[in-house]
């Protein structure tokens, strides 16, 4: 194989290769920013789902508790004591 010919076919690999790599610093940081925000809103939003969910026991917690003292049966806490 003729030394030139290898020669153009490695650079056209290593063109090829390289092609994708033509972002820069600032557009990865513009992508890290905006995948930080889109975590910041996920965390919130399962912030949100936990209270959410925190209430959703306590008001269960309450009206069985209710039940329980109509019934004449122990209250057991959530927490272990």
């Amino acid at each position: 194989m003729d030394e030139n010919k290898l020669k153009a076919i490695v650079e056209e690999v290593v063109n090829k290769a390289v092609d994708p790599i033509k972002e820069t610093l600032e557009d990865h940081t513009r992508r890290l920013e905006a995948l930080s925000g889109d975590m910041e809103q996920v965390l919130s939003e399962v912030k949100a789902t936990h209270d959410e969910i925190g209430l959703w026991h306590q008001r269960d917690k309450r009206e069985i508790d209710q039940i329980k003292k109509h019934l004449d049966l122990p209250i057991i806490p959530d927490i272990p004591q």
